[in-house]
């Protein structure tokens, strides 16, 4: 070890004259280490929120819709539909139909859209799927979320009236009713989601509404979502004028605009809480040398350039940052672990799309907040630093 090291070692980690300045000391480092926490926890939570959403959200949707603008126009032939379904990245093509319904049960009555797809396209959709409450899975009926289920105050099995909605626009105004049979009740954790969409196979709507016309979506699941970009440029060029492919992103692009806006003014607050405690740093550094004024002084007698002066106190100042960021870093690590296993903090899950808090720390975010904390603590030990160079040998030494 260098005697500038050994130096910027003693005067932090040495004992002190004054009792205080080993205090603030201390107390900066540890409030530098809850900076870091705080900030590292922060920028987790907000991952971990987006996690979460998104993939709820890929699970409850198909990854490129493809749906028609308007009645007039071209629809998809098969030729068309076979040109998409070669696209490298897709990995399956399929017709939507949506209807808007009424159901009705128990003197109940409420509205929702009843989209319909093949059976392995449901399967596919895993916050749907994933979350069955069904006891004859080979029976057709409905599949009604459970936030709606609730509402009807009904359970799987039970029978339910249903209102084809778009039958009220026919010439005839005769709406289109059926009665069927709850087949499954899912749970997706996104309450507002499980009380607007239902879902049943073609086969069951053949059988409740057979009159209600062919769908004119599609729905596309691709091997691997990082093609959708590339996959959607493709698709584009093959359709039709009247018909446009939208990802599960782009319709539900709301709410990933709502979690962008909160993301940045909780990162600005906590970022100014971690600047104040890296200013701490010039002010310990300052009352160290004013404690070491003598033996600065001796330093410069001896020999020591003023450079060097500059480098101890420069050194103390990453070590200061060093060392609560690390620890910063362990704690906030603890913490993300500690609320994985044990679901320290829950929340209500109707509000926020989540039972617990979900902490997601990117390897990124941690190196990227240890670099900016250490960086700013150098910096802010360069006006004491250069104090410290200028003070004259002569002078401390008479003073003392």
């Amino acid at each position: 070890m260098s005697y500038t090291a050994y130096l910027a070692t003693r005067y932090l980690f040495g004992k002190h004259r004054v009792p205080f300045i080993a205090f603030i000391s201390r107390t900066t480092m540890i409030g530098m280490a809850l900076g870091v926490t705080t900030l590292v926890l922060a920028l987790g939570v907000m991952r971990g929120f987006e996690s979460v959403v998104t993939q709820k959200i890929i699970g409850f949707d198909t990854h490129i819709r493809i749906e028609k603008l308007f009645e007039s126009g071209f629809d998809l032939d098969s030729d068309k539909i076979e040109q998409i379904a070669a696209i490298p990245g897709v990995d399956n093509i399929f017709p939507i139909k949506k209807i808007e319904v009424m159901l009705k049960a128990n003197g109940i009555t409420e509205g929702a859209l009843l989209e319909v797809m093949p059976e392995d396209a449901l399967n596919k959709l895993y916050s749907v799927s994933g979350n069955y409450q069904s006891e004859e899975t080979n029976k057709t009926g409905l599949i009604i979320g459970a936030a709606l289920a609730d509402q009807l105050q009904i359970r799987v099995s039970d029978r339910i009236l249903a209102y084809d909605l778009g039958s009220f626009t026919d010439q005839l105004g005769l709406p289109s009713i059926a009665a069927t049979e709850v087949h499954a009740i899912y749970e997706s954790g996104m309450v507002d989601y499980d009380k607007s969409y239902l879902y049943c196979s073609p086969e069951t709507m053949n059988e409740l509404f057979p009159n209600a016309g062919k769908g004119d979506d599609y729905g596309i699941f691709l091997s691997d979502l990082a093609l959708t970009d590339q996959v959607m440029d493709q698709v584009d060029e093959i359709l039709p004028y009247s018909h446009l492919s939208i990802s599960w992103r782009d319709r539900h692009q709301t709410l990933f605009n709502w979690m962008q806006t909160q993301q940045l003014p909780i990162f600005v607050i906590f970022s100014l809480i971690m600047i104040v405690a890296v200013v701490n740093i010039a002010s310990t550094l300052i009352l160290i040398i004013m404690e070491k004024r003598t033996e600065i002084g001796t330093l410069r007698a001896l020999g020591t350039s003023r450079k060097r002066i500059r480098k101890i106190f420069a050194l103390e100042g990453f070590m200061m940052g060093l060392v609560g960021t690390l620890v910063g870093v362990v704690l906030s690590l603890l913490f993300s672990w500690l609320q994985s296993s044990f679901g320290l903090i829950s929340l209500p899950s109707d509000v926020y799309f989540m039972d617990k808090v979900t902490i997601l720390i990117g390897i990124e975010d941690v190196i990227g907040i240890s670099t900016g904390v250490i960086l700013l603590a150098v910096i802010s030990s360069i006006i004491p630093a250069m104090q410290a160079s200028q003070l004259q040998p002569a002078d401390t030494l008479r003073q003392e």
